[in-house]
């Protein structure tokens, strides 16, 4: 397909939280910091200068995803009674650089993320988000990786993420 993200240059893993702030206050539309219990860094693999005389990286952290306990005492409950609060985690922030990596970008990054956590917190049972409609946003990148839509504020992701 055309303009697609090249899924084999790009990865997930965990990042320190001080290098996630740094990237959120100053890229993210919100320049502020959030609850944090997971932060996921996005990397794009690079081809190393062969011109260089110092080696070079061959990875740039292009973005990040984070996700942290839900501030709310009944978001597990407005889930599913049968939801413990330790059982959900909020997708708080989600910050990817313009670059000219195709389509996709976002919802494949957090779709890879639902797998981290899969393998790194089992506990975790459902993950919930919030779109900013008073920044324009409709949750359309939500909605494009199946999570369920709740409402006008908020968006949950169905049980079996």
């Amino acid at each position: 397909m055309e303009n697609c993200i090249d899924t084999s240059k790009i990865f997930l893993r965990e990042i320190s939280q001080p290098v996630a702030k740094d990237l959120i206050v100053k890229n993210h539309y919100s320049h502020k910091w959030t609850l944090c219990s997971v932060a996921l860094g996005v990397f794009i693999k690079t081809e190393p200068d062969p011109d260089s005389f110092f080696e070079n990286d061959t990875e740039k952290l292009v973005g990040c995803i984070i996700y942290g306990n839900p501030v709310g005492r009944s978001a597990a409950a407005s889930i599913s009674e049968e939801l413990d609060i330790d059982e959900v985690y909020e997708l708080t922030r989600l910050w990817i650089a313009d670059i000219p990596s195709g389509k996709n970008m976002e919802s494949w990054c957090i779709g890879q993320s639902f797998e981290w956590l899969r393998r790194n917190r089992p506990k975790i049972k459902a993950l919930l988000s919030y779109a900013d409609n008073e920044a324009g946003h409709t949750g359309i990148i939500y909605q494009s990786t199946n999570w369920l839509y709740q409402g006008n504020s908020q968006l949950a992701l169905m049980p079996n993420y």
